[in-house]
């Protein structure tokens, strides 16, 4: 019985871990992460370019997702271009 008393913290720990890795972001969180202004985020939020989690009237971002996405980016912008037929 007292493994499992052992146990139950580390598994706690690992939890509170990938909660705080994958934690959910406010749009100010996410413009200061990023280094824009909110107004920047909210518009990108609107055209859908940046990935985001509609809970009812409040939007909140995954820090995951938003890594992933700057990654993305990040890859595609360094991609060379395709020359164009004439």
């Amino acid at each position: 019985m007292s493994s499992t008393a052992q146990h139950a913290p580390s598994t706690l720990d690992g939890a509170e871990e990938l909660a705080s890795s994958d934690s959910l972001l406010t749009a100010e969180e996410v413009a200061a992460l990023l280094q824009v202004t909110c107004s920047w985020v909210y518009a990108e939020t609107r055209r859908r370019r940046i990935p985001h989690l509609r809970l009812g009237r409040y939007v909140r971002y995954r820090r995951s997702a938003l890594t992933a996405w700057m990654e993305d980016m990040e890859r595609s912008s360094t991609r060379p271009q395709a020359s164009r037929l004439r």
